[in-house]
């Protein structure tokens, strides 16, 4: 069965599982849902859980957008809010120091579009796992693939319900651990193992 991913910002390993067996498609030409992954990620901080979430600018108007029409609103230093807050998260994390100027040059970067951003993201993250894959996009109505067997969309009330392999966090100890993070609590935490904590899950 093939599955429908819609790329979001650094995702949880939910989609990584599905990235690694290599039978997905991108989709574009989706609604924007509010309240979602696709503009935010959690991460594994000393006080807990927290939310990153990326600002977009709002049309004023209560229709509907096209995912791959959301722009991000870079009005407000977000992207050095966001990178200090994980660098303060994860410095002390076994491999941090492994992936941070990768990471700092990524928010470097500008990119207006919520869609491109996130999909960036993700090949980071194919970057640093070393995972090749022979997807591609998909824009013609969702509405006519879902209907049909040999696919399954992947949203966001289905990733909280998914459980993940446990692995140890830098906060363990003092918080225990908590699931449902960005690939990145795994990353700096596991380093090149975790590819294999991955595979392990499938």
């Amino acid at each position: 069965m093939k599955s429908i991913l819609l790329p979001t910002y650094f995702p949880s390993l939910l989609f990584w599982k599905i990235i690694l067996k290599n039978n997905f498609f991108w989709m574009k030409n989706s609604y924007y849902k509010k309240q979602t992954l696709r503009n935010r990620m959690f991460i594994h901080g000393a006080n807990g859980k927290l939310m990153l979430s990326i600002p977009i600018r709002h049309s004023g108007i209560n229709q509907k957008r096209f995912y791959d029409d959301i722009s991000i609103d870079s009005s407000s230093d977000w992207k050095k809010n966001h990178f200090k807050s994980i660098k303060i998260a994860y410095q002390s994390s076994p491999y941090f120091e492994f992936y941070e100027e990768d990471l700092k040059n990524f928010y470097q970067v500008e990119t207006s579009n919520l869609y491109n951003f996130n999909l960036k993201s993700v090949e980071l993250v194919l970057k640093w796992l070393e995972i090749g894959t022979n997807n591609r996009n998909i824009d013609f109505n969702i509405e006519i693939y879902k209907q049909s067997k040999n696919v399954k969309e992947i949203d966001n009330r289905e990733i909280k319900k998914k459980s993940n392999i446990k692995y140890i966090q830098t906060f363990e100890d003092k918080n225990g651990f908590i699931d449902g993070l960005s690939i990145l609590d795994m990353i700096f935490n596991c380093g090149p193992k975790t590819k294999d904590y991955i595979k392990a899950g499938l």
